[in-house]
């Protein structure tokens, strides 16, 4: 009989801890914020691209979600790049419209109409520009987790198209390549 009374009394303090560890997560789920509380919202923030030479803000304008480049790595062209390029503003030059070639890359909205659609959990029907090529594609979104975004461009299906993974950042934007000067 003691063996009996020894055993449920170790499956009761057992039991007892895993209630209050229940307990514990419980709260510390319902005390952690939540940003505004909408899943919708969990794209909002500045984004490191994959390549880590650009930072992308995406935020809420309207209805829908776009991005815009506010930091690039080479903001200038460099040598590599021609002679009558060098040192010269990164621009938008394999844009197709010949009148838009000339515009800062830096400030360029690259990301636009964005919806979040909460039964995919996913930002879906938007569009993304390639500056590399000047072409534009349908895109959509997820966030895995808080830190990661995964951008899907596609022409027509979702099938025919390319990802890439971006990474969230906290962190003050470093300087662009171009403004670094070597001291002596």
């Amino acid at each position: 009989m003691r063996f009996v009374k020894a055993y449920c009394g170790r499956l009761w303090r057992r039991g007892a801890w895993i209630a209050l560890l229940c307990l514990f997560c419980v709260t510390a789920i319902a005390q952690t914020p939540s940003g505004d509380g909408s899943p919708a919202s969990a794209i909002e923030g500045d984004w490191l691209v994959e390549s880590r030479d650009a930072i992308i803000r995406i935020e809420q304008d309207g209805g829908v979600y776009v991005g815009t480049i506010v930091w690039q790595l080479h903001d200038t062209y460099g040598p590599e790049d021609g002679p009558e390029l060098s040192g010269k503003i990164v621009t938008d030059r394999h844009n197709p419209n010949p009148a838009l070639r000339s515009r800062p890359l830096t400030g360029l909205r690259l990301l636009w109409g964005l919806r979040y659609d909460a039964d995919a959990r996913a930002w879906v029907d938007g569009y993304v520009y390639n500056a590399d090529n000047g072409k534009e594609y349908h895109c959509e979104v997820h966030v895995p987790s808080p830190d990661t975004l995964v951008l899907r461009g596609y022409i027509g299906i979702t099938l025919l198209g390319g990802s890439t993974k971006w990474t969230r950042t906290h962190e003050p934007f470093p300087a662009p390549a171009g403004s670094v000067h070597a001291t002596n």
